[in-house]
């Protein structure tokens, strides 16, 4: 008996050592997990410590570069293979070369624009067909400079050797410097400096064939959406937070007025060599959120053109902007003050529709709607503009005219769910965005009507009396 009790005992304090052992075995794989936690968090810490130190970095450096006015491509010099257009006056054709999006990588595509020097001792409230199409080709080109700005491309100048063809020989592109290489985008990011744009500025000296007065015309191209500069595109600014303010879009109105700061010290300059504001003209053209910093340039121009320190006179400032966005929630932006201000609009391009008008926003100027799916003067044009789409990039038109029932649809659809700004700013508005963009359209075929070179075909095709009936 006492032998089965001893038997007992001993089995039961072998149970209880190996319970012991394994109690102990489990805390020790706890603990071994524990610092196997702790460790990785210690890599993941060092590692975001690392990157952020890199980032900083790398963001000092940058800025000390731009500083010091170094580490970035030059402005091109003199063009002199082309030394045989400049200074060219009156009524004349020209080639000029650009990118476009819809052809195949850095692939340079050519297209002929008309220029006369009369256009502007001409009403700048009355629509010019010309002018516009040329305009069209221009705002492309803005886009196409920052090729030329970024380094070991190879690419050419195309805004200094487009406007060399037209005469002009006082060309500036120095805003692109900074602002065109992957690294300028992201510190732009990174220090939430995205309002910002890219823009030429040039001259020259135009004559009137009837009376043989003069001018000094003053040419402002505005280019697109740029890297982080679509983030700007959604800085809505005060009227997010003040629904009764009437403001402009923050986003474009501070690549506006650094248009507008840098066109006033050109004036100051020219003032300074003995000229006059009477005595200039000034035209503003853009493609997107180039069109929208346009648009606001061109606005605050005609304000200034009553005040003490014009810019031009009103009767001198012209302005046609292509595919813009919405710019702003003035209520005065449809006064006559700025009928000289033209918005060309494709009925199926997104973009246009951007912000909602049920926020209140509008445009400054007048919007001129190019033929819509459906329409007379869109069965008469369609298959002309696709044949000069074809000629000019070389490939067949992608966009989809049908589109303007869908993005019309998207943008009411958005109204319904997303009715004031504030609530774009929301997990709700956010969300119906994404849906819209995801479910309730081909958001890649949507993006080819908003391509510069399909405004450009249409411009090229339709006349003034099929746009303004």
């Amino acid at each position: 008996m006492s032998n089965s009790k001893s038997g007992a005992n001993e089995t039961g304090a072998c149970q209880g050592d190996e319970g012991l052992a394994s109690e102990r075995g489990v805390r020790l794989e706890i603990a071994r997990r524990h610092r196997k936690r702790k460790l990785a968090v210690l890599v993941v810490l060092a590692i975001v410590a690392a990157t952020a130190a890199g980032l900083y970095s790398v963001v000092t450096w940058r800025l000390t570069m731009e500083r010091r006015g170094v580490g970035a491509v030059d402005a091109p010099t003199t063009l002199e293979h082309i030394d045989d257009t400049t200074n060219r006056t009156g009524r004349f054709t020209a080639t000029v070369d650009y990118t476009s999006m819809a052809a195949p990588a850095d692939q340079k595509v050519s297209t002929q624009i008309q220029w006369d020097d009369d256009w502007f001792f001409a009403d700048p409230t009355a629509y010019n067909h010309e002018l516009a199409t040329t305009c069209s080709v221009l705002s492309a080109i803005a886009n196409s400079e920052s090729n030329y700005y970024q380094a070991g491309t190879g690419a050419p100048a195309y805004m200094e050797e487009a406007l060399a063809q037209l005469g002009f020989t006082d060309v500036s592109t120095a805003s692109y410097r900074y602002r065109s290489e992957i690294i300028d985008e992201i510190v732009n990011f990174i220090t939430n400096t995205n309002d910002v744009t890219a823009f030429s500025i040039a001259t020259k000296r135009v004559t009137s064939s009837e009376t043989g007065a003069t001018k000094t015309l003053m040419l402002v191209s505005i280019r697109g959406s740029y890297g982080s500069e679509w983030v700007s595109d959604a800085n809505f600014g005060g009227a997010a937070d003040v629904a009764s303010e009437e403001v402009d879009h923050e986003g474009f109105r501070v690549a506006a007025e650094e248009v507008i700061a840098q066109i006033g010290r050109g004036v100051s300059a020219y003032e300074e060599r003995g000229g006059s504001t009477d005595d200039l003209a000034i035209l503003f053209c853009g493609h997107s959120r180039g069109g929208a910093a346009a648009n606001l340039a061109a606005a605050y121009a005609d304000e200034a053109a009553g005040g003490a320190h014009p810019l031009a006179p009103l009767g001198s400032i012209y302005c046609y902007a292509f595919a813009t966005p919405r710019t702003t929630t003035a209520a005065h932006a449809g006064d006559a003050r700025y009928d000289n201000i033209f918005n060309i609009l494709n009925p199926s391009d997104l973009v246009p529709r951007l912000p909602l008008a049920s926020w209140g926003y509008a445009r400054y100027g007048r919007d001129v709607w190019l033929p819509e799916y459906g329409s007379a003067a869109f069965e008469a044009g369609y298959d002309e503009t696709r044949r000069r789409f074809l000629a000019n990039v070389g490939v067949e038109c992608p966009y989809d005219p049908t589109d303007a029932t869908v993005v019309k649809a998207v943008e009411s659809g958005l109204a319904d769910k997303v009715p004031t700004q504030a609530d774009f700013l929301s997990l709700g508005g956010v969300t119906a965005l994404a849906e819209a963009l995801t479910q309730k359209m081909d958001v890649g075929r949507v993006l080819c009507s908003h391509y510069p070179n399909v405004y450009i075909a249409w411009m090229q095709t339709v006349d003034t009396a099929a746009l303004m009936s």
